[in-house]
């Protein structure tokens, strides 16, 4: 069986704060992250990151959970499982 495919929305509120603590968490799963698109709002306060994730349940709840517990980030996730 093939690792399930997540996307991962991360709306992160005053980007430049958050930003570097935010990319260290990115970072030590980029082996799970197949792709990544990050865009600022018009007014370049807030940012928003989308991810295509691969990994099984256990390894996206554990990701999904250490976003979660930043202030000034929001998640939402889409799971296509086989």
């Amino acid at each position: 069986m093939t690792e399930p495919l997540s996307i991962i929305g991360i709306l992160v509120e005053r980007r430049a704060e958050h930003a570097p603590d935010l990319q260290e968490i990115i970072t030590r799963h980029g082996e799970n992250i197949l792709c990544r698109m990050g865009i600022p709002s018009p007014s370049k306060d807030n940012g928003l990151i989308t991810l295509v994730y691969k990994g099984d349940e256990k390894q996206t709840e554990e990701f999904q959970h250490e976003l979660e517990a930043m202030p000034g980030v929001h998640i939402q996730r889409m799971s296509f499982l086989e």
